[in-house]
């Protein structure tokens, strides 16, 4: 249990145990806890500044990984969700994802 709750926690085995990243957009930690009733960011927003973070950051990586993430059966819907994002939507997720984690460093 330990290897993989590291495995899918981190991904830092590269899909070696864990099957897929354990990843989600605010809308399943809305379904799954009450983390959302108070909080200040609209869980429904991909971009912007009222954008959840878990939103665009979720989005950046299916969108960074995505050709690894392509051989992985489980990431299947995942992927599928990326025909919502046009050029300019991803192109807005990587830059809201960009300046989150750049304010990380700071």
């Amino acid at each position: 249990m330990v290897p993989n709750v590291f495995g899918m926690g981190l991904y830092a085995d590269g899909g070696t145990i864990a099957t897929k990243p354990y990843i989600s957009t605010a809308n399943y930690i809305n379904k799954m806890s009450d983390y959302c009733q108070n909080c200040l960011y609209d869980r429904k927003l991909r971009t912007g500044d009222q954008a959840c973070p878990f939103n665009y950051l979720y989005w950046n990586f299916i969108l960074q990984h995505e050709e690894k993430l392509r051989g992985n059966p489980r990431m299947g819907r995942s992927l599928l969700g990326l025909r919502h994002l046009d050029q300019e939507q991803r192109k807005l997720v990587k830059q809201s994802a960009r300046a989150f984690l750049d304010h990380l460093d700071s």
